[in-house]
């Protein structure tokens, strides 16, 4: 079967062919792509599967189609003598005659911010929209309005089919990330995807920067590279993976045979430019979930500005992305091949049972070893969509009528108060099976639960990750719960799902014993870390 997923794809400069080998091999590996999001050359590659061009389409178009130096017209001259200019001083005894000779460029600099106004790009860009397949397929009117239009919305290309797209800009007048389109609202969707994307990849001094209202738009790379968190509203809504397509460059070879050349002005602000692009995403890539991390190595040698790169190169760069995502797919892909249904899809994005169900097990000894709880079960109810909880990992479940239950999220039993509340809860299961509407539920889904069950006892299983963001202090106040203000604690952490017990014990029983209700408490609370930690 095919897994859906969202494509998350880095920037990078005229290296962007890479990016086209990675959807190659995820193409043949059978991931459906139902989102894009891009950054810089990710940006433009992206925009191009979005509206439905192939992956051999469009490495046609990357690496045998585009000719950089057309776009950049005149730019690539003026950069190269940008970055000549602080040597040509240090070596010159007339400064004053080396700044005369270059003060058109000093002046074209201060006053556009860039040598390169992006027009012929964005030409181009709509141009393959206008041929794209998505609009060949659409409607006549649609067909018609857009092949014949200065300018391509959000809005319409979700007109004529295209899965959502995502564009990462910087505005560096307000020093902030800029996500296009911001919402899924009216005003949002109707900006354009061209300028978008022209905002995303106007690399500094080489594009002149997208000026609007209060905001000044350069290169998405600046402020996120690889922006893994694109989807994450979506995410929590259908549990589907991101697969970000990562290129990072090798360290090259060192050699003690030959002299380095004096590091110079240029390279230096360069070199600046390429290691904040490259970095700007690090600490994001190890804290966000449910991502896929292809890493593709790009040599050293080859620069984000190499705009002279010949065909055989591009070449390479694209198998170098598709050697790197077949191997990684072919290693990490197996389990959600294998899934048959919505439960073994979420045991292959979160984990396999193997690693969730001693967990289980060992909260369960405990409590009852430490309680006078009996016949306890265990179970974890992960959101499978916006509006559904459903079971993917139990413990003593196995030949009980509920091991596969499913119930709304909004439900107001402790399943969807503790969901809500983000707190510690317990169910009468006589109160649930007299007046299941009461709880929001069904008769057909409380009758479900064995007759014997008396007590149900749930806790939020919080996101490790975010977690381990709180200070000692508040942490210990946390798995103690001896904070005043707990829920302003834990307000911001994020969900994964909801741990739960039930037991054969009345609640009368529980709630008699304050000793007893707080190792309950605290045991599922620490089980409830433990998971989160498991669950990726």
């Amino acid at each position: 079967m095919s897994v859906e997923a969202y494509a998350i794809l880095d920037g990078g400069g005229v290296k962007g062919a890479a990016l086209v080998g990675c959807l190659k091999a995820a193409a043949e590996q059978g991931i459906k792509f139902i989102g894009y999001g891009g950054t810089s050359a990710g940006s433009i590659v992206a925009l191009l599967a979005n509206v439905g061009y192939s992956p051999e389409e469009i490495r046609k178009i990357m690496v045998e189609e585009i000719n950089f130096h057309d776009f950049l017209d005149d730019a690539e001259r003026k950069l190269q003598r940008f970055k000549e200019l602080p040597q040509n001083l240090s070596k010159s005894i007339s400064k004053d005659l080396v700044l005369l000779k270059n003060l058109d460029l000093i002046n074209e600099l201060r006053q556009n911010f860039g040598f390169c106004n992006g027009n012929k790009l964005t030409n181009f860009l709509l141009k393959k929209i206008q041929n794209s397949q998505k609009l060949e397929n659409s409607e006549f009117y649609l067909k018609q309005q857009l092949k014949n239009a200065t300018d391509i919305t959000f809005q319409n290309l979700r007109d004529i089919g295209c899965p959502p797209l995502k564009i990462v800009a910087s505005d560096i007048k307000n020093h902030k990330a800029v996500i296009y389109p911001e919402n899924e609202g009216e005003e949002a969707l109707n900006y354009s995807a061209i300028a978008a994307v022209r905002a995303s990849m106007s690399y500094p001094f080489v594009f002149t920067p997208v000026i609007e209202d209060e905001s000044v738009l350069v290169d998405g790379g600046l402020s996120s590279n690889l922006p893994v968190f694109l989807f994450k509203e979506e995410q929590r809504k259908n549990s589907r993976p991101v697969i970000a397509f990562d290129l990072y460059n090798q360290e090259a070879p060192k050699s003690s045979t030959h002299p380095k050349p004096k590091y110079e002005f240029g390279q230096f602000c360069s070199d600046m430019l390429a290691t904040i692009i490259d970095s700007s995403d690090d600490l994001l890539r190890s804290v966000i979930d449910k991502v896929y991390h292809v890493r593709v190595p790009i040599p050293a040698n080859i620069k984000t500005l190499d705009f002279s790169m010949d065909v055989e190169l591009r070449e390479s760069l694209f198998y170098r992305g598709y050697s790197a995502t077949a191997s990684f797919l072919i290693l990490n892909l197996p389990q959600w091949k294998k899934a048959t249904n919505t439960i073994e899809q979420l045991q292959a994005l979160h984990a396999p049972p193997y690693l969730v169900k001693p967990t289980l097990k060992t909260i369960v000894r405990e409590i009852e070893e430490s309680t006078n709880l009996r016949n306890c079960r265990a179970y974890i109810m992960l959101p499978k969509e916006e509006s559904r909880f459903a079971i993917a990992y139990q413990y003593n479940m196995d030949e009980d009528p509920d091991v596969d239950w499913q119930i709304d999220i909004n439900n107001k039993g402790a399943w969807g108060e503790s969901w809500r509340e983000r707190k510690f809860f317990l169910l009468n299961v006589k109160n649930l099976k007299q007046e299941p509407s009461v709880f929001n539920m069904t008769k057909p889904q409380v009758n479900k639960i064995p007759k014997d069950r008396k007590t149900i006892v749930t806790v939020p299983i919080f996101n490790w990750k975010t977690i381990t963001e709180m200070t000692e202090e508040d942490f210990e106040k946390f798995i103690q719960f001896e904070s005043t203000n707990f829920q302003q604690i834990i307000e911001n952490y994020e969900l994964i799902g909801i741990l739960a017990l039930d037991t054969t014990t009345e609640i009368e029983e529980v709630l008699n014993s304050q000793d007893m209700l707080t190792q309950i408490y605290r045991t599922m609370m620490v089980g409830a870390s433990i998971l989160s930690g498991t669950l990726k």
